[in-house]
């Protein structure tokens, strides 16, 4: 069996369909399997960046399959663990330092994309469902906060897959330093990076929530009802548009905005206005120069964006970080009162409150003044 190399791109089809594609760089030939895997992912509501990720990291497993004498509808439970063990122990580049592992939430991800690539093989029975019966298996979830009323059954991986450490959850990275996330509100960007990063921050958009958005989503009077709307006050309707650049939304909601970022919207409108003149797309952000000047902008153009940003602000920002900042800022009340646990989970589109519970980790400053014994008052007991 020859070497193969496996990547991932979005490549567009003769009718104009932006598709995702995992080939043989070496052969040029596509993945069939990989490929309509990841197109019923797309079709599924998944977000761009997720078919993204899951396609990077198929990509990589199909490339290290070669050497262990299978094809990939060959594998056994036994070659998934070898996966899970390659990818424990081989240290990765990293841009501007030494080579080191990945860490086990890391490797925990990437076993979670194959997993589901083989649960959607065997369904459409490309491998035997005797592979994924021995890849997971029923666990039932207790009843209480994290189980529910009732309690349910969910499907995990089996043991030899789980990742050690990963089972306990720890609270996502955010901006925890006041000092940054000043920095981050007074940084002079363009109007519109900077009403997308307001807007991500104050909002705590998923990325492809706010590349979908159009300008009739967007209503920020005190008195909505010019937009056929009865919600009052400034607010953002997460609705799943079909835009031109692939990006959607995740879940459906409304969201309130603080009334300064009206101010930060029609900025945005009036660079857009000179730049482009009265442009078609509904999408509210696009593209303002170059060969994609008009067109709705690609969260490749966004990751310039935070960028540029992270190198003006010398902390390193992404778009989930300013999500997991303001939930975080929710939970624990770091701008007024905390919000009801249930509250966010509205706000943040989250269909179990357990991806909210995470944002509830006490941080370490907590934890220690919680345990500190004060010594004022404190008299020696005569002996």
């Amino acid at each position: 069996m020859t070497a193969a190399t496996f990547a991932f791109r979005r490549v567009r089809s003769a009718s104009g369909d932006v598709l995702p594609v995992v080939f043989d760089r070496e052969q040029g030939v596509i993945h069939a399997g990989a490929c309509d895997w990841l197109r019923a992912l797309d079709a599924s509501g998944a977000s761009p960046n997720t078919v993204r990720n899951y396609g990077l990291r198929v990509a990589g497993f199909l490339s290290w399959l070669p050497a262990q004498g299978l094809e990939w509808t060959q594998v056994r439970a036994s070659t998934l663990v070898l996966w899970k063990n390659h990818l424990a122990v081989t240290p990765v580049a990293r841009a501007g330092g030494a080579a080191r592992p990945r860490l086990p939430g890391t490797v925990s991800a990437w076993l979670v994309a194959l997993v589901e690539f083989y649960r959607w093989a065997a369904l459409e029975e490309l491998v035997p469902q005797a592979l994924i019966e021995r890849l997971t298996q029923d666990q039932f979830v207790r009843p209480g906060l994290h189980g529910g009323e009732q309690g349910r059954m969910r499907s995990v991986r089996s043991k030899p897959l789980r990742v050690r450490d990963t089972e306990v959850v720890t609270a996502p990275p955010w901006l925890s330093e006041a000092a940054d996330r000043e920095a981050l509100l007074a940084l002079v960007l363009r109007p519109r990076d900077r009403f997308l990063v307001d807007l991500l921050y104050f909002a705590a958009l998923r990325i492809g929530e706010a590349l979908s958005l159009f300008r009739d989503d967007l209503h920020l009077r005190a008195d909505n009802t010019a937009h056929g709307c009865r919600v009052r006050g400034p607010h953002v309707h997460i609705v799943r548009n079909e835009s031109d650049n692939g990006a959607r939304a995740k879940s459906l909601r409304v969201v309130p905005l603080p009334a300064e970022l009206a101010l930060g919207y029609q900025e945005l409108l009036d660079e857009r206005l000179r730049l482009l003149s009265e442009d078609a797309s509904p999408n509210v952000f696009v593209a303002l120069e170059g060969p994609t000047a008009g067109r709705p902008l690609s969260y490749a153009a966004v990751m310039d964006v935070f960028g540029r940003t992270s190198r003006l602000l010398g902390v390193r920002v992404r778009p989930h970080l300013l999500r997991h900042t303001r939930a975080t800022i929710w939970v624990r009340g770091i701008e007024g009162a905390a919000l009801d646990l249930d509250v966010v989970r509205v706000l943040l589109g989250h269909r179990s409150i357990s991806s909210t519970l995470v944002y509830t980790h006490a941080s370490q400053e907590a934890l220690r003044a919680a345990v500190a014994r004060p010594r004022v008052g404190i008299q020696e007991v005569p002996s």
